[in-house]
């Protein structure tokens, strides 16, 4: 059928023109870019598995860049551990030169000043080492502490059943709770005479050394050297509220179990029994002597065995608050063991900056899985947090103790030192493993996304060619109206 207003043919070819066009308008989208999936329309399915991988390597990178991150603190915090070992070496070096008897008291006063000094340069080292605006060496906020009484700390906070080594004076060493059970006190007072005292809260003196003198006891020599020798003294110097007594406190010796002529620690000779309470005490070697000797309460232990310059206090249970001192102008050894001790905490004081905080390193963020991190914790390398606060070199048995304690400070470091190491090599492990991770995806991502381009380019030549064509019969089918002309001609 011959028709002028509809040209079926020239409308055919220029359909086929149109998606011949559009097929050739792809494939040049497709070269020109690199990619096979453009749109949505191209491949709804792909584009989306292809968007996911892409946010996957996106995420790898960021992620070994916060890894290495990681890394350059833990070397950061290992090199200033490393100066700290040199130190705590050094330090123990001085240690067993302070600890040999063949020094005199100036020689010994000298190392423990060089000692000091060396303590100072750890706080320095810990305080000061920063990286990423952390200072994983700065000493931690500290946990909640047992409650104290004015500024006497519970017996758990001070002592222990390890030995530990304090300064003797008229401010209790710690205050022992309600409710405790079995309890054991032992001191040793090395050769300067230093004795335990207990009291209650409100003043009431149980055992230990007199304050009060009398013809068959005199004033012990811890208290007169002290300037408290009557109840006006005692409650001036010693039962403040400071120091975890009552207001109110007043001196009262009226229950005072004395001790004087008596000494054995291993069957403590006094025995009191106050408000459901029994308490031994093993009495005072300075004491124990003659009172016509002239060594009897001189303040001196030097001329007796070091096996007798101890104390021991003993209590079955605690029905009130006790406070114990330990008098004297000395250094001594303590340590405590217990059955049941009841203990109240409380939010500790915040310390001052800088302070050391754990540091999260993120090591996985996969498409749709959760966060996944390590924890690098902060490792505390100042003097107190290495247990070294009340280490002295001076006198020659605080420096032979202080032996063990520097030792246990080294193993600290050495620990320290070993968690870094591992944790290394574990982020080099991940590091490692993401770089793998990411050239698979990026390969995987490649099958779906890219374009082929030998493909890509032999649909091209096919589309050219087929729009040529195709541009050719439309001219050739845009003529086929002029037959008609033709014959109309014919019939005139």
């Amino acid at each position: 059928m011959a028709t002028i207003n509809t040209n079926f043919a020239a409308l055919k070819a220029q359909q086929n023109l149109n998606n011949t066009g559009a097929k050739l308008s792809t494939s040049i989208e497709r070269l020109s870019s690199g990619l096979r999936i453009n749109s949505a329309k191209d491949d709804a399915a792909g584009q989306a598995i292809g968007n996911r991988m892409a946010t996957n390597l996106r995420a790898n990178s960021a992620i070994t860049r916060g890894i290495n991150d990681g890394v350059s603190l833990i070397q950061t915090a290992e090199g200033g551990l490393d100066s700290i070992n040199s130190i705590l070496q050094r330090s123990r070096e001085l240690a067993v030169q302070a600890a040999n008897g063949t020094l005199s008291d100036s020689d010994r006063a000298f190392i423990n000043d060089e000692y000091q000094a060396l303590r100072a340069e750890i706080d320095r080292i810990a305080k000061g080492t920063e990286a990423f605006g952390k200072y994983p060496l700065a000493p931690t906020q500290p946990p909640p502490q047992p409650a104290q009484l004015g500024n006497t700390e519970h017996i758990v906070a001070k002592l222990s059943p390890a030995s530990s080594v304090f300064t003797s004076g008229i401010v209790p060493v710690a205050y022992i709770p309600t409710g405790a059970t079995n309890i054991r006190i032992e001191i040793d007072s090395f050769s300067m005479d230093d004795d335990m005292q207990l009291f209650t809260r409100d003043g009431k003196h149980l055992v230990g050394t007199p304050i009060i003198g009398s013809d068959n006891s005199p004033t012990d020599n811890v208290w007169s050297a002290r300037g408290i020798s009557d109840t006006a003294s005692a409650n001036a110097n010693l039962l403040s509220e400071a120091n975890g007594f009552l207001v109110d406190a007043d001196y009262d010796a009226s229950f005072f179990e004395d001790a004087t002529d008596q000494y054995d620690v291993a069957q403590p000779p006094v025995s009191l029994t106050y408000s459901g309470m029994t308490i031994t005490y093993s009495g005072d070697r300075d004491r124990a002597f003659d009172p016509d000797d002239s060594s009897f309460n001189d303040g001196q232990l030097g001329g007796v065995a070091s096996s007798e310059m101890r104390e021991v206090i003993t209590i079955d249970q605690t029905t009130e608050e006790l406070m114990l001192l330990v008098v004297g102008q000395g250094a001594f050894s303590a340590f405590a063991t217990w059955d049941e001790m009841p203990v109240e905490l409380v939010e500790s004081a915040p310390i001052p900056p800088p302070v050391g905080t754990a540091t999260k390193v993120v090591t996985s963020a996969g498409y749709g899985e959760a966060l996944d991190s390590m924890t690098i914790q902060p490792t505390p390398s100042d003097h107190i947090s290495l247990g070294l606060m009340d280490v002295e070199l001076d006198p020659i048995e605080k420096a032979r103790e202080a032996i063990e304690k520097l030792q246990s400070a080294l193993n600290q470091v050495d620990d320290y030192r070993a968690q870094y190491g591992a944790l290394t090599n574990r982020f080099e492990s991940i590091i490692d493993n993401l770089a793998n991770q990411s050239v698979n995806t990026a390969a995987a991502r490649s099958r779906i996304m890219d374009a082929d381009y030998a493909q890509e380019a032999s649909k091209l030549v096919k589309a050219q060619i087929l729009q040529q064509a195709g541009s050719s019969m439309l001219a050739q089918a845009n003529q086929a109206p002029q037959g008609l002309v033709t014959l109309l001609n014919q019939a005139d």
